[in-house]
């Protein structure tokens, strides 16, 4: 019944939203956005929210066609929320990293070579993981 109440709300089969819901929560959770429900700790996970978004889009891809205009609206602004937070988090992991590295070559004989390294990582990171979650 709790079903039908959400469903005929929004236009959106329940069961379809508790699953994108539950995927989103999770994406959320690993890219730090959200604490996590038992522990409280905040912590970033790339990779795993990669899989959460990837298996939204699997969603997406198979049932294209199958889905109303709400249920279509729903997942098609999840998962560009989603990338976006991806990008940034990517993109603010790779700044830290490219901070912390002069601090951690501050020592060496050639610190700017260090920088420049770092830098090229650090900012490459970010668009590549961009790229793959937009398209």
């Amino acid at each position: 019944m709790e079903k039908d109440t959400v469903g005929d709300a929004m236009g959106i089969d329940g069961y379809l939203f508790r699953l994108v819901a539950t995927f989103e929560a999770a994406a959320m959770q690993q890219l730090g956005k959200i604490a996590h429900p038992l522990t409280g700790d905040v912590e970033v996970d790339l990779a795993s929210a990669s899989d959460s978004i990837e298996m939204l889009a699997a969603i997406q891809r198979k049932t294209d066609g199958n889905l109303n205009a709400d249920e279509k609206r729903l997942l098609d602004h999840v998962l560009y929320q989603l990338r976006m937070n991806y990008v940034d988090v990517a993109k603010e992991q790779g700044e830290a990293k490219a901070e912390e590295a002069p601090a951690d070559d501050a020592e060496g004989s050639d610190p700017g070579s260090a920088n420049a390294g770092s830098d090229e990582s650090g900012a490459e990171a970010a668009p590549d993981a961009g790229e793959e979650q937009s398209g």
